[in-house]
């Protein structure tokens, strides 16, 4: 009888253990999940001109020759997979904690470079999915966005085309998806016309321009919760007309004013054309700044400080990503 005693309190105990070793998986389990929610919570995004990331095959009616194989600038596979892995990198490096949710990319050529860049590098292991325009540039150059389906759920896209038969240009990215708490977000991907062309040039970025203001007023009009950003390379300064403009009414809120030292130099002066714009119920912006990573910056001998690493110098390969440094916008929600 004694010894079926101790055998029976034996077991009381074991059970004893086991109960507090399944409370204490629970507990852990508890605290896992919190920890993994907190993270869930930040929201961190970048834009990135990558400088004409083009293939080396001809597109059918797009004037892209120069980077074709045997063309003037004598582009090869080998430079654009040395571009492809620097945007990794960057991309990479960007956030040292989690993948970045979103990234808005100008200046590529087409799918074959964004699959390249999505399936033949790093980022393959991140599982990162893309949506990008279509556009009827001369050049063929695009925009882009990548982005995590673990924290962005697309749920429509739109290709906003504006309409200048004599100077064709890139369309306005329009995707609206779902964050993880469910609430909505808009995200445009621009590149304005550039400068160059003196008042015709600036007409034609003005009139992107109030497509782009016309179709965020309308989408703040009709959603309940609305989260708006707008990321790319706008050809233009925080004080310019195409800024006032999506910032009249307090519609938007530049999230890179402050930007040290810019997002592009020319001719010595740095300047900030690259933006984040907001508009946020859900999400709170807790900082922006533009990377100086070693590898995309080199001395400027002439002016002194530094300068973007570029690809090209003129017709010159120069080894470098980009003429524009990318931003990275972090928020928390």
């Amino acid at each position: 009888m004694k010894s079926g005693a101790k055998g029976e309190e034996l077991i009381v105990e074991t059970n004893k253990v086991k109960l507090s070793i399944h409370i204490l998986y629970f507990l852990v389990a508890i605290i896992t999940c919190q920890t993994m929610q907190a993270q869930q919570r930040t929201f961190n995004v970048m834009t990135y001109n990558i400088e004409n990331a083009f293939d080396t095959i001809h597109d059918e009616g797009k004037n892209d020759y120069e980077y074709c194989a045997g063309g003037e600038r004598r582009w090869t596979k080998y430079r654009l997979f040395k571009k492809l892995k620097s945007v990794c990198k960057v991309i990479v490096a960007a956030d040292e904690k989690k993948p970045l949710d979103l990234v808005a990319l100008c200046e590529v050529e087409n799918d074959t470079v964004m699959e390249y860049l999505t399936r033949k590098t790093a980022l393959t292991n991140i599982g990162y999915r893309y949506i990008m325009t279509h556009s009827d540039d001369e050049r063929g150059i695009d925009v882009a966005l990548l982005y995590s389906p673990f924290t962005f759920h697309p749920i429509d896209t739109q290709f906003i085309k504006p309409h200048f038969p004599d100077h064709p240009t890139r369309d306005i990215l329009h995707v609206a998806g779902t964050l993880a708490n469910s609430d909505t977000l808009d995200v445009y991907v621009i590149h304005l016309p550039s400068k160059n062309g003196g008042e015709k040039a600036f007409k034609r970025s003005m009139k992107v321009t109030e497509m782009l203001k016309t179709n965020i007023d309308s989408v703040l009009s009709v959603r309940i919760k609305p989260n708006v950003i707008v990321m790319g390379d706008f050809n233009a300064e925080e004080r310019s007309a195409q800024l006032k403009l999506l910032k009249s009414g307090g519609t938007l809120y530049d999230a890179t004013q402050k930007l040290n030292p810019g997002t592009y130099k020319y001719q010595g002066r740095w300047s900030i054309i690259d933006h984040i714009l907001i508009h946020t119920t859900s999400l709170k912006h807790v900082s922006s700044k533009a990377l100086t990573l070693p590898f995309l910056t080199e001395p400027d001998n002439i002016n002194g400080g530094i300068k973007p690493h570029r690809a090209f110098l003129g017709p010159a390969y120069k080894g470098g990503v980009s003429d524009h440094l990318p931003v990275v916008g972090r928020f928390t929600y």
